[in-house]
């Protein structure tokens, strides 16, 4: 295909790779108002199954996909297509889910939510199928790619944009390289660079969802002015470049709807071009040179008009590269490439047939791993070729030839085994890290199989035999490519078993099982009804727990059977009938309660460990309630009623499948409350509440806004501290309730109205003082216990401080001074909501401080130092190592030891520094080297 076609690749939304292809058309002609249209193509291949921070990509997309489709403004048109979502190896499977319409977030985010990855990775299918569906409508379309992995069915997605642009399709193309490398994102950026869209890397859910919501911003943005008389444009550039770089243009002209910069073989005829860039996307554009060496020309397309009003000459330059491998190397294996080239971004060495085209291969590593580098060999014998291919335009560079050689296995293996046990199997061969020992039927294909174990667990390691007996083949397999390299036959034997178990049971209740059989891991002992598949059970319990057994009834009475399971397959060894009994209970209770209150209940019937006493409104299912004490608390037992009066049934419950045993009715009584409290109290102050109520335990008397729902407050007090009781006022002033609030429910009883009223705090500083030191605050207030005055930079919210005093401490107090000098508030707090009721500014100065120290000491010896500074109470001199941080030494002594004072020397020679240190945030005020020998 030529690679210089003759008009640009422009403008609709596709998501693939997750490869959402979201396709926002525009349906009327490029000069009006444009009606958006969008179509997603969501990647459902195999590969999204991969996981990023423990999550798969396919449910990262599904969450972003649902938030994205329902932020769609609501006058855009969509539609869904998926691929790789119905059919494994398949290129052709792409399907549209959701035609093209009005919005439907529901149905599409139906369609999104089913998709479950299975497939290949059509990407350039999937967009030459978008492409042909819209060819009819011949309007304007963006595409947006999102992908996790490069195309899978052997297409060039590079390619098919500039065969869609001579077809004059007009696309516009975003890509979002959704956790892939830096080499893959090279590898797909073409798509966005040759059609001026945006690409965008996302690596998580919340990246992704603000590239896609990017992407779809950009639809929505108006596209530039047409300018009709263009005139002419001005090209500069580097005077020559090397083959596949990538270079800036700087250029001056008309910057009209669809302008690009593009460069095309010197004397080809103007409408021919090869890589471009839009003029909308910034000056200087960004190109990426041919991949063929000669004498090129940068020229300036009026969009409009497709007529060149810029040109100027450029040279293409040759790159040469290198590549050496050894002679030979096994199948699969690592090896050694050493390598010399361009080292461009998206560059890589790959192993490759020789009959395969550039671009093609069967392993590749990118260049930017160094070199040496790594290469796995493929999986098949024969004469290969290491390439150096370089990444844009997939050109071959440089080349070597390598024998990929055959290897031998060997696997021993017992002639028989039982069914769903392991056996052990010595083996030979590669054990490269994919390889692996598996068990198959004779007539599977080399990497389908029954079970399988990782040969790099050792020799001898051990396998699981499959559940069904017959004859099978204990393989070695080459993980890289599934190639059969070594088997031997094996006889899987049935096995039997037998249960006993007694001929009846009461529901719910345990019963014991005498078993025998193979006793694997994963078998089991459960019961069953006679027509339910192996596999499916009421109750079960493994045979790991030794015979006898205990196995738990079901709640429904009939006929059941009791199972012997291999737990490999699910398959049925042997089984015993057993008949489940009903049982009986009944339930007495008194025929009236006040609400809440605990009521005794006394009662019959199995008391098995999961069986409860509920209370329940009589139209209420069994296993629902209002409350419930388990039986095991034993007959009678207290059962608390319900916070609303009303009609309602004590009933006994069998635990085990929630089924009602007996009933009996029960009326329960409202109770009554009131309160009574000041008119009004200062905000943060005490109130006094009188109260009377049923004064049940968690009872509390609280100070609500009045539109407060029940059971919100801003403070409360339980009633059991007495009455009268005290409760704290809010810290805003206003109209409030003072509530009684019936716990069980968190009723309102009993409620009276109280205005809070404001206090005023007023604080008295100097203008200034020095960092580190005391500030002398005098204060008026409401004094309550826990108000504080505190030091705060201005734009600290309430309650953030850097020291604070409590107003407990006395008027006046004192604060201690931030360690950084600058600018602050003094602060009244009322610790009641942490609210500011005064503030007032103060200066905090710097302070200084020198030393003087010997210049070595020995090691382990006394430093004399002499210092000046501010000498606060907790400042001391410290030895440490220079890149310590502020805090950190290896010896200290406080500064109040006296002027001058000795430090101890490290112990270990080298060079460290004496350093005076204000307790105050451990800030270095003074520092001087010395050496210890």
């Amino acid at each position: 295909m030529n690679r210089f076609i003759r008009r640009p690749f422009t403008r609709a939304v596709l998501f693939f790779g997750l490869a959402m292809v979201c396709c926002l058309l525009s349906h009327v002609p490029a000069y009006a108002a444009e009606q958006k249209n969008v179509v997603f193509v969501l990647d459902a291949s195999g590969s999204m199954w991969g996981q990023i921070k423990g999550t798969a990509k396919i449910e990262i997309a599904k969450k972003v996909m649902k938030d994205l489709i329902q932020a769609i403004p609501k006058e855009f048109n969509t539609g869904l297509m998926a691929y790789g979502h119905r059919r494994k190896g398949d290129c052709r499977d792409i399907e549209m889910l959701v035609p093209l319409g009005p919005h439907d977030p529901r149905a599409m985010i139906e369609k999104v939510m089913a998709l479950k990855p299975k497939g290949k990775t059509p990407l350039s299918a999937s967009v030459q199928k978008a492409a042909k569906a819209l060819r009819h409508t011949e309007q304007k379309a963006t595409v947006v790619l999102v992908s996790d992995g490069l195309e899978t069915c052997d297409m060039d997605p590079c390619a098919l944009a500039r065969e869609l642009a001579m077809s004059g399709v007009d696309f516009k193309v975003h890509v979002v390289g959704f956790g892939l490398s830096k080499g893959d994102q090279e590898r797909l950026r073409c798509l966005a660079d040759q059609t001026g869209g945006l690409f965008l890397a996302a690596n998580d859910a919340d990246s992704l969802l603000k590239a896609l919501k990017a992407t779809v911003k950009k639809v929505e943005e108006p596209s530039p002015p047409v300018v009709e008389n263009p005139g002419t444009a001005e090209l500069k550039a580097p005077a020559s470049i090397s083959i596949a770089s990538s270079f800036k243009v700087k250029w001056k002209g008309p910057d009209s709807r669809g302008d690009f910069i593009t460069i095309a073989p010197k004397g080809s005829k103007d409408q021919t071009h090869g890589n471009y860039a839009y003029t909308e996307r910034g000056n200087p554009a960004q190109l990426v040179a041919p991949s063929e060496k000669g004498d090129y020309e940068l020229r300036y397309v009026h969009g409009h008009s497709s007529n060149v009003i810029g040109r100027t000459g450029i040279k293409v330059t040759p790159l040469t590269a290198r590549v050496k491998a050894p002679a030979s190397a096994n199948v699969a294996t690592l090896f050694d490439v050493t390598w010399q080239g361009p080292d461009y971004e998206p560059d890589y060495i790959c192993i490759s047939l020789p009959d395969q085209k550039p671009g093609s291969y069967k392993q590749y590593t990118y260049t930017r791993d160094g070199s040496p580098l790594k290469l796995r060999a493929p999986s098949e014998p024969g004469t290969y070729e290491v390439r150096y291919i370089l990444g844009r335009g997939d050109k071959l560079l440089a080349k070597t030839s390598i024998e990929i050689k055959g290897v031998t296995a060997k696997v021993e293996a017992p002639a028989s085994a039982n069914v769903a046990t392991l056996f052990p199997v010595t083996w030979e061969g590669p054990a490269n890290d994919a390889d692996y020992i598996c068990i198959s039927l004779p007539d599977q294909k080399p990497g389908s199989y029954k079970q399988y174990t990782y040969t790099r667990d050792g020799s001898p390691l051990k396998l699981r035999a499959p559940s069904e007996p017959g004859t099978y083949e204990v393989r070695y397999i080459l993980g890289r490519g599934d190639k059969l390299l070594a088997k031997t036959s094996i006889e899987i034997k049935g096995v039997t078993a037998k249960v006993e178990a007694p001929a009846s049971a009461n529901v719910a209740s345990k019963f014991s099982v005498t078993w025998e059989g193979p006793g694997n891991d994963a078998d089991y002992i459960c019961i069953s009804l006679p027509d339910q598949k192996p596999g499916a059970y009421k109750q079960y319990t493994y045979t790991r727990d030794g015979s006898p057994l205990k196995l738990r009834a079901p709640s429904e009475p009939g006929t059941y059977e009791v199972r012997y399971i291999l737990g490999r397959g699910d398959k049925l060894l042997a089984k015993a009938k057993i008949e489940v009994k009903g049982v009986t209970a009944s339930v007495k209770a008194p025929a009236s309660a006040n609400v809440a209150t605990l009521i005794p209940v006394t009662w019959e019937g199995p008391g098995n460990d999961a069986d409860y006493i509920c209370i329940s409104l009589p139209d209420q299912k069994p296993g629902s309630y209002k409350q419930y004490t388990y039986t095991r608390d034993g007959s009678p037992l207290k059962l608390r009623a319900p916070s609303e009066p009303g009609t309602y049934e004590v009933r006994y419950i069998l635990g085990r499948g929630d089924k009602l045993l007996a009933k009996t009715k029960i009326e329960i009584k409202g109770v009554t409350a009131s309160v009574k409290a000041p008119a009004s109290v200062k905000a943060g102050g005490k109130i006094k509440v009188s109260w009377q109520g049923p004064g049940y335990e968690s009872d509390y008397i609280c100070v609500s806004e009045p539109d407060q729902g029940e059971g919100s407050y801003k403070e409360y007090t339980n009633t059991r501290e007495g009455n009268p009781l005290e409760v704290r006022a809010p810290a805003d002033p206003g109209k409030y309730e003072v509530r009684y609030i019936m716990s069980q429910g968190s009723k309102v009883l009993a409620k009276t109205g109280i205005t809070v009223e404001p206090v005023t705090a007023s604080i008295k500083v100097p203008a200034s003082v020095k960092a580190g030191g005391k500030i002398k605050v005098s204060w008026q207030g409401p004094g309550y216990e826990s108000d504080y005055i505190c030091v705060s930079e201005p734009d600290q919210g309430e309650g953030s401080y850097k020291e604070y005093t409590n107003t407990r401490e006395g008027n006046p107090l004192e604060v201690r001074a931030p360690a950084d000098p600058g600018k602050y508030e003094v602060r009244y707090i009322m610790s009641q909501g942490s609210k500011v009721l005064a503030k007032t500014g103060i200066t905090v100065e710097p302070v200084t401080a020198s030393l003087k120290v010997p210049a070595s000491v020995k090691a382990g010896g006394k430093i004399k130092v002499s210092w000046q500074g501010p000498g606060y109470g907790s400042d001391y001199i410290c030895v440490s190592e220079p890149d310590q941080g502020p805090g950190g030494y290896v010896k200290y002594t406080n500064t109040r030891e006296g002027n001058p004072l000795e430090v101890r020397a490290p112990s270990k020679p080298g060079d460290y520094e004496v350093r005076y240190i204000m307790s105050q945030g451990d800030k270095v005020l003074a520092k001087e080297p010395i050496k210890v020998d």
